[in-house]
């Protein structure tokens, strides 16, 4: 009877091995992960970037924040239509809706010109000092 149970005893083992082998692995690739995102993060962070890049990031913002304002004040005034008259005493007003995102769109922009003046200013004077 004790021979039978020695290959059991052995199969045992090697799966307690193999469990022990598979969480040492994991704790392996979870610390490996947790690094790679802390670089990973290191590395893309958008003021470490507009720190080592200020002109570039300055010109994307005054860009981005002219075309959404673009965008933006296109979906106030839509063209009229060819079946309609356009009357110049009685226009269509525009909806709450497309006023609202035209007044966000100003705001984007003012706060990305803002932004972008702001790290500018705050590049040239370490350059200067």
């Amino acid at each position: 009877m004790s021979t039978t149970n020695e290959p059991l005893a052995g199969i045992q083992a090697r799966i307690e091995e193999l469990q022990n082998t598979i969480a040492e692995k994991e704790a392996q690739i979870k610390a490996r992960t947790r690094k790679l995102k802390e670089e990973i993060e290191g590395e893309l962070s958008p003021v470490k970037l507009v720190r080592k890049h200020p002109f570039p990031a300055t010109g994307i913002l005054i860009v981005t924040g002219l075309l959404l304002g673009k965008a933006l004040r296109g979906l106030g005034s839509s063209p009229a239509r060819a079946g309609q008259t356009a009357c110049a005493a009685v226009e269509r007003a525009p909806s709450n809706q497309k006023s609202a995102l035209s007044t966000i769109g100003l705001e984007v922009l003012r706060s990305a010109k803002d932004m972008g003046f702001a790290y500018l200013q705050r590049y040239i004077e370490k350059k200067i000092t």
